[in-house]
Protein backbone atom coordinates (compact mmCIF):
# COMPACT_ATOMS: atom_id res chain seq x y z
CA UNK A 1 0.00 0.00 0.00
CA UNK A 2 1.33 3.46 -1.19
CA UNK A 3 0.55 6.46 0.90
CA UNK A 4 0.13 10.11 -0.29
CA UNK A 5 -2.96 12.51 -1.73
CA UNK A 6 -5.89 11.47 -2.56
CA UNK A 7 -8.93 13.51 -4.04
CA UNK A 8 -12.26 12.15 -4.89
CA UNK A 9 -15.46 13.94 -6.35
CA UNK A 10 -18.82 12.50 -5.73
CA UNK A 11 -20.53 11.62 -8.09
CA UNK A 12 -23.52 10.02 -7.33
CA UNK A 13 -24.89 8.53 -4.34
CA UNK A 14 -27.18 5.07 -2.51
CA UNK A 15 -28.60 4.52 0.49
CA UNK A 16 -28.39 0.72 0.41
CA UNK A 17 -29.12 -1.03 3.02
CA UNK A 18 -27.00 -4.20 2.53
CA UNK A 19 -24.02 -2.16 2.40
CA UNK A 20 -23.98 -0.86 6.29
CA UNK A 21 -23.57 2.72 4.75
CA UNK A 22 -24.14 5.22 2.07
CA UNK A 23 -22.27 4.43 -1.56
CA UNK A 24 -20.66 6.99 -2.58
CA UNK A 25 -19.68 6.40 -6.55
CA UNK A 26 -17.23 8.74 -7.60
CA UNK A 27 -13.92 10.05 -9.61
CA UNK A 28 -10.70 9.94 -8.00
CA UNK A 29 -8.81 13.60 -9.13
CA UNK A 30 -6.24 12.07 -7.52
CA UNK A 31 -4.64 8.72 -6.23
CA UNK A 32 -6.10 5.15 -6.17
CA UNK A 33 -8.78 4.54 -3.66
CA UNK A 34 -6.88 1.38 -1.69
CA UNK A 35 -7.35 0.22 2.14
CA UNK A 36 -6.90 2.56 5.07
CA UNK A 37 -8.55 5.50 3.35
CA UNK A 38 -8.80 8.86 5.15
CA UNK A 39 -10.89 11.99 3.59
CA UNK A 40 -11.99 14.94 4.62
CA UNK A 41 -14.27 17.12 2.78
CA UNK A 42 -12.33 20.34 0.98
CA UNK A 43 -15.11 23.10 1.55
CA UNK A 44 -15.52 22.31 5.59
CA UNK A 45 -12.97 20.64 6.62
CA UNK A 46 -15.00 17.63 8.46
CA UNK A 47 -13.94 14.23 8.30
CA UNK A 48 -15.92 11.69 6.12
CA UNK A 49 -15.56 8.09 7.49
CA UNK A 50 -14.59 5.69 4.60
CA UNK A 51 -15.83 1.65 5.54
CA UNK A 52 -14.91 0.17 2.90
CA UNK A 53 -13.73 0.21 -0.98
CA UNK A 54 -16.90 -1.63 -2.53
CA UNK A 55 -16.55 -3.90 -5.39
CA UNK A 56 -16.43 -2.45 -9.05
CA UNK A 57 -19.57 -3.05 -11.01
CA UNK A 58 -19.61 -3.00 -14.85
CA UNK A 59 -20.54 0.09 -15.21
CA UNK A 60 -17.96 1.80 -12.70
CA UNK A 61 -15.38 -0.75 -14.54
CA UNK A 62 -16.26 1.18 -17.70
CA UNK A 63 -16.38 4.73 -16.60
CA UNK A 64 -13.40 4.68 -14.19
CA UNK A 65 -15.14 5.18 -11.23
CA UNK A 66 -14.97 3.91 -8.14
CA UNK A 67 -17.42 3.04 -5.15
CA UNK A 68 -16.97 3.61 -1.35
CA UNK A 69 -18.92 3.04 1.24
CA UNK A 70 -19.48 5.31 3.95
CA UNK A 71 -20.80 5.82 7.02
CA UNK A 72 -24.12 7.19 7.38
CA UNK A 73 -23.59 10.04 10.07
CA UNK A 74 -21.53 11.87 6.87
CA UNK A 75 -24.60 11.83 4.77
CA UNK A 76 -24.80 15.78 4.82
CA UNK A 77 -21.25 15.60 3.12
CA UNK A 78 -21.96 12.08 0.85
CA UNK A 79 -23.22 14.63 -2.20
CA UNK A 80 -23.10 14.49 -5.65
CA UNK A 81 -19.83 17.40 -6.57
CA UNK A 82 -18.40 17.14 -3.14
CA UNK A 83 -14.66 16.60 -3.48
CA UNK A 84 -12.86 14.87 -0.32
CA UNK A 85 -9.47 15.35 0.19
CA UNK A 86 -7.41 12.57 1.74
CA UNK A 87 -4.53 10.53 2.01
CA UNK A 88 -3.77 6.45 2.70
CA UNK A 89 -3.20 5.70 5.72
CA UNK A 90 0.37 3.96 6.27
CA UNK A 91 0.26 0.38 7.49
CA UNK A 92 0.97 -0.06 11.34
Amino acid sequence: MTTGLHRFRVDQVFDLTARGGLVACGTMLDGTPVGGLCFVDELTGAPIRVIAVDFPTPTTQRTGQHLLVVSREDAALVRPGRVWAGHVLPES
